[in-house]
This record gives structure tokens, sequence and C-alpha cells, in this order.
């Protein structure tokens, strides 16, 4: 089946210290012949993580992996409330993050943007 890829959009976050939270997306695509939007089923085979990294996108500072992979092309990540409790998040208020799947040698960034830590 040939699918067309497009841009990914930039999605901003905040995120609180102290929290847990959960960040995700659902991957979609389009079948170039038939025109038809589907989900692309994520849950065998594939594996994803969340990198919070530096505000360059140099360092990665966390990396997690996430938990939930959908036959409906859910990828969502669970950040645990301790995340970012250690001194050194004290001076990492911003930077960038994305969610990157892979399978085989196949990999795909599905989702990215900015990041804020608040208390």
């Amino acid at each position: 089946m040939g699918v067309l890829g497009t841009k990914v959009a930039r999605a901003d976050i905040r995120l609180v210290r102290g929290d847990a939270q959960r960040v995700g997306v659902r991957w979609r695509q389009r079948n170039v012949r038939t025109g038809q939007v589907g989900e692309v089923d994520v849950s065998q085979g594939w594996s994803a993580l969340l990198l919070v990294q530096s505000p360059d996108g140099q360092e990665t500072w966390l990396s997690l992996p996430c938990g939930v992979m959908s036959v409906d092309g859910l990828v969502a990540c669970d950040i645990p409330a301790a995340a970012f409790t250690a001194a050194v998040w004290n001076v990492r208020q911003t930077g960038r993050w994305k969610i990157v799947v892979s399978h085989r040698a196949h990999q795909q960034t599905l989702a990215w943007g900015y990041w804020t830590l608040s208390s």
C-alpha cells in the first residue's frame, strides 16, 4: 500500500513538576490510491520513545518508553510524577520534545514541539 506523508505540525506542551502526565499522538496515514485516511496499527512490532531534549535538540535529557501502543494508532507515554524533581531540572526550564516510533530499520517522528517546565 502506498502512503503519502505530510509534515508533522509542531505541538507545544507544558510539563508540571511533581505531576504525573501523559503525552500522546494518534498516527494516521492517507492511502495514495484510494484517498482513504486510516490509523496505523502500532500494537505489534513497534516501539516508541518520548524524548525530552535541550533547547537546541542536541542533548536528550529524558527518554521514556511509550506504554500505550494501540491498533487504532494511539501512541502515549506516561511521565511519572518524580521525573522532574531532581535538582538538575531547576535549571532546565525549556527545550524540545518528540515521540519517535521504530519498527525494524524504520524510524519516524510522530509528534514534536517545544516544552516548558513549571511548578
